[in-house]
């Protein structure tokens, strides 16, 4: 590699999810408001489900994961806001999910005492970052885990 590569997320499904779940909810609250009856509870309880999602998809938009694989072979795993956390990638690797014998569906990372995960079908040009980090996980130290659900 000869050169540092960023690789952003791609935010474009979780904005539109995240749009529809706020939509959801607030057609459920003006429901549940306009409501005198057993109705209401429902509507209220039918809510969470909705929040639940808008929370859970607010996760990405709002901490950005950047991966920046620098030409020395490091990984550099970046929020939005805070610093960069670098190691160099054969050492940091400590586990791959896979999803089938050929296809990985993410990469665990140990940097600085902390742990990340990279699903490259997350990240905008996905086939270059996994192209980047599979001769990584061919190691024999790297422990690995078939994926429960995937997707593909």
């Amino acid at each position: 590699m000869t050169e540092t590569i960023t690789f952003r997320p791609k935010l474009r499904s979780a904005v539109k999810s995240v749009i529809f779940h706020f939509c959801l909810l607030g057609t459920l609250l003006y429901c549940w408001n306009s409501m005198d009856s057993v109705w209401r509870m429902i509507f209220l309880i039918i809510a969470i489900i909705p929040t639940l999602f808008i929370i859970g998809y607010l996760k990405p938009i709002i901490f950005v994961q950047n991966v920046i694989i620098g030409k020395d072979k490091t990984i550099t795993i970046r929020h939005w806001f805070g610093k960069g956390h670098t190691e160099k990638i054969g050492k940091a690797l400590y586990e791959v999910v896979k999803i089938n014998e050929d296809d990985i569906r993410s990469y665990r990372f140990h940097i600085q005492g902390r742990r990340f995960q990279v699903s490259p079908c997350v990240y905008e040009r996905e086939d270059d970052l996994s192209e980047i980090l599979k001769p990584f996980a061919r190691r024999k130290n790297i422990s690995i885990k078939p994926a429960i659900v995937g997707r593909k």
